[in-house]
C-alpha cells in the first residue's frame, strides 16, 4: 500500500511539472505576440485575397451611403476615392 502511495506523489509530481512548463510556455507566447504588435504600428495595405474584397465592399457600401444622404449620383474614380 505504500508503494502504491509513492506512485501518486510520483505522478502528481510530474503533472505539477507539466503544468508549469505549459504555463511558462504560454507566457512567452503572449509576450513575444504583443511585442510584435507593438512594433508592428503600420498597417499594410490590402493586397489581394479577401481582404481586397473587404475593401471593395467598405468603398462599395461608403459610396451607397453617400448617395442616400444627398439623394444624388455618386461616382467613383478608378482608385477607390470618391467624389460626387
Amino acid at each position: 500500500m505504500l508503494v502504491e502511495m509513492n506512485y501518486c506523489y510520483i505522478l502528481d509530481g510530474i503533472l505539477l511539472l507539466y503544468g508549469l512548463i505549459l504555463t511558462v510556455m504560454y507566457c512567452r507566447l503572449r509576450i513575444q505576440t504583443r511585442k510584435k504588435e507593438a512594433t508592428c504600428t503600420q498597417k499594410q495595405a490590402p493586397e489581394g485575397g479577401i481582404y481586397a474584397v473587404r475593401h471593395l465592399s467598405v468603398v462599395i457600401k461608403k459610396l451607397f451611403k453617400k448617395a442616400r444622404d444627398h439623394q444624388g449620383a455618386v461616382y467613383a474614380a478608378p482608385h477607390g476615392s470618391d467624389f460626387a
